[in-house]
């Protein structure tokens, strides 16, 4: 399912490398945030710190998407490593009159932002049933409307020794995952982005609050010019979730296919189409890609030209790879030979 994400913004960083620009490209890595109780009791059961547990997945995820041919980003950020700019976002939210605090946490009074629920287009009872699915704290006695957004939560008295907390102005705590994002963003690449993108399932309450907070403090706008939301893969049925365990990890996958096999597989769906992965398909792209692999060309690319720029169609471009066997193509993919 991350593959699938990372592999398409690969490719729009790779093709807008290929029309010429110059390209800045931001990830984040959120190995601390408000609600990672999962993630920090994980860590207690195996007698290790959270530190360790989360760099043991950020670096396997990044073995994997190495061994897939994927352009590093120019900066790849930790959320615990910027707490302070995190503050920061915080103070100028609650000097603008958006923000407000409760008993040593702070909240953003999403009633202030008037273009809240904008990008999503969802009506308020729906933004409700989507954050109960997000688990957002809508009893919280101390929020105004049971919508706002946790900037920073303070650490419970009783807090166990296994969860961390950070100093603030406000409270000893931790910082929302929201804020996190936007921090991070404002701190690598400005005020203002030409291209954000992510999951599907961001959009709301993730990306809506990103632009309420960046917005709120900078009063840059819009906060990204371009929103980009790459499809779900489903796997047995269900989306493929670490938590229900129906995920297949690129490091098995490459034991028996190719990289660039993987790659065609991802890239043979739309990015904004949700699908099932099935084996079967990859047993096809391994199959393709070789030989394409075996009998490259050079051929004119003005049609590929066309269809990346009509939203990436990357399942066109594949069909007029496996036509023309062009090379300039195979490698503007990322494929390797």
């Amino acid at each position: 399912g991350h593959a699938f994400t990372y592999v398409c913004f690969d490719v729009l960083i790779r093709y807008l490398i290929f029309k010429g620009y110059a390209v800045a490209y931001t990830q984040n890595v959120t190995d601390i945030n408000d609600r990672d109780g999962d993630i920090l009791e994980r860590a207690r059961q195996k007698k290790i710190s959270w530190q360790k547990l989360a760099k043991y997945w950020t670096d396997k995820f990044l073995d994997d998407m190495m061994a897939l041919n994927w352009i590093a980003p120019t900066y790849y950020l930790k959320a615990s490593e910027h707490i302070s700019d995190m503050v920061k976002l915080i103070r100028k939210l609650i000097k603008n009159g958006l923000a407000y605090t409760g008993h040593g946490s702070v909240y953003l009074d999403i009633t202030k932002s008037q273009k809240f629920g904008k990008l999503s287009g969802l009506s308020k009872t729906q933004m409700m049933k989507k954050s109960k699915d997000y688990e957002e704290d809508l009893g919280n006695p101390d929020k105004r409307n049971p919508l706002d957004i946790t900037l920073w939560r303070s650490a419970s008295t009783n807090q166990p020794p296994h969860i961390p907390a950070f100093d603030s102005p406000f409270s000893k705590g931790r910082p929302g995952w929201h804020i996190e994002c936007s921090a991070m963003s404002i701190y690598s690449l400005g005020q203002q982005i030409d291209v954000h993108g992510g999951g599907q399932d961001l959009i709301f309450p993730h990306h809506e609050a990103e632009i309420a907070q960046s917005e709120g403090a900078t009063g840059k706008i819009p906060f990204a010019k371009f929103w980009v939301h790459t499809g779900q893969v489903h796997y047995q049925g269900e989306k493929m979730s670490k938590s229900k365990g129906n995920i297949v990890m690129v490091s098995d996958l490459l034991k028996k296919y190719s990289a660039n096999a993987i790659r065609w597989l991802l890239l043979s769906h739309h990015y904004r189409e949700s699908w099932e992965f099935k084996e079967a398909d990859l047993v096809l792209a391994q199959k393709q890609i070789e030989g394409i692999e075996s009998n490259l060309s050079h051929c004119d690319t003005k049609m590929f030209s066309r269809l990346m720029d009509n939203d990436l169609q990357t399942p066109k471009v594949l069909d007029l790879l496996h036509q023309t066997h062009n090379q300039e193509i195979f490698t503007a993919l990322g494929f390797t030979k």
